[in-house]
């Protein structure tokens, strides 16, 4: 392995515990090193960091990956493997649909895996990382026998590390269809053409968190995708929900699993633009109302756009609020932080003529642990506001 020599600059970041070094803080020259190569990173003053892998082209020039000397063995992504496994089934015993790797947070940088009872599905982001996509699939088989292992390697981030988007399987035979037990619900899940994955595991633990606030309640799921937050309110007691959202092939589905569970008399489900709904939706029709929006800010530069968009969409809510209802109002866009999130809010609410009362601050499901020291790893904003 050769050895990456970085700049004292970034000590104290890495030091706290970030795993990442940028290209402008690495004093070894860059084209020395092949992209995906894994080395021993050094710094000037002669600590020592440990093993990371290389990329030279991207921003990030190294992500650290394990103590120095780690080799990228099938033995050792067995043992990542088996850690992360560990801790979730701590978290959810019995359950069998949760994100079993998430990146630098257990310890493996670029990979994302989630399980989807006896289907896996990877997702591989990173130059360093998509050599290992053989080792990956071996330990996964050795340790627990899936039907199948897909790789969703159809994300944009990947164009950024050189590497190709494209969708493989990599073992087994997918089952069809591919049912999941997720909240007390059978759900399907279409892991080739679904959102991320197949479903969006990050908010499972704050759906869970709106049963208590949803009994004999009139609910309003705006950009409801499959359906899931409009089907546990259902579930939970709510008196009639309303899903809403843009895309056609996503209400279909919302519509199949509520048929499929037993909801179609309490849960609804409509195709439209969720701004031009809000419009068009008289004041004060809804005891809750969810709003769990795309990325509006993907980039920095798009934030100041993002914050007009999300900002409207939360005035609109809160008006179509009955006074004292619910609002859980989200955000995955990581460019956006908490402190804005927040403050974007209150914004909103002062634009509405509505006063806010913070009942719960919520993020990522706790399959999705984020790393103190790395801010990147904390992404999703979840607030429960009481609207009055």
């Amino acid at each position: 392995m050769q050895t990456l020599v970085v700049k004292r600059s970034c000590e104290r970041r890495l030091l706290q515990g970030h795993r990442w070094v940028f290209s402008n803080e690495v004093e070894s020259p860059l084209k020395m090193f092949a992209p995906g190569e894994w080395v021993q990173v050094v710094s000037t003053s002669g600590r020592r960091w440990g093993t990371g892998y290389v990329n030279p082209h991207s921003l990030i020039a190294c992500r650290l990956v394990g103590s120095q000397n780690t080799e990228p063995t099938l033995e050792f992504f067995e043992q990542r493997l088996r850690e992360a496994l560990a801790f979730r089934e701590r978290l959810y015993p019995g359950e069998r649909t949760y994100r079993a790797v998430y990146g630098e947070s257990d310890g493996l940088p670029g990979l994302v895996l989630d399980r989807y009872d006896s289907a896996w599905v990877m997702q591989i982001t990173t130059a360093g990382m998509a050599p290992m996509t053989s080792k990956i699939c071996e330990a996964l088989v050795r340790l627990f026998n899936p039907a199948a292992v897909v790789a969703r390697n159809d994300v944009s981030a990947r164009a950024l590390e050189g590497l190709p988007l494209e969708k493989q399987l990599l073992h087994g035979t997918v089952p069809e269809p591919l049912l999941v037990d997720l909240h007390g619900l059978k759900v399907r899940v279409d892991i080739w053409e679904g959102q991320k994955t197949g479903l969006f595991l990050d908010q499972r633990d704050n759906r869970e968190a709106l049963r208590r606030h949803v009994v004999g309640a009139e609910v309003l799921d705006l950009f409801c995708y499959q359906g899931l937050w409009s089907l546990v309110a259902a579930r939970a007691g709510a008196a009639r929900v309303l899903g809403v959202d843009a895309s056609r092939e996503a209400v279909r589905r919302a519509e199949a699993d509520a048929q499929a569970n037993g909801l179609k008399d309490r849960c609804a489900f409509q195709v439209q633009d969720v701004l031009q709904f809000l419009k068009r939706t008289p004041r004060e029709s809804y005891d809750v109302i969810i709003m769990d929006p795309p990325a509006l800010a993907k980039t920095k530069s798009a934030l100041p756009n993002a914050l007009k968009g999300y900002t409207d969409l939360n005035r609109r809510a809160m008006l179509v609020l009955r006074r004292g209802g619910l609002l859980v109002t989200c955000s995955c866009s990581y460019h956006l932080g908490e402190e804005a999130f927040y403050k974007m809010l209150v914004r909103a609410g002062q634009a509405a003529g509505r006063s806010l009362r913070l009942l719960e601050a919520r993020g990522q499901a706790l399959d999705h642990p984020a790393l103190l020291a790395m801010p990147e790893t904390r992404y999703l904003k979840c607030a429960f506001l009481e609207v009055r």
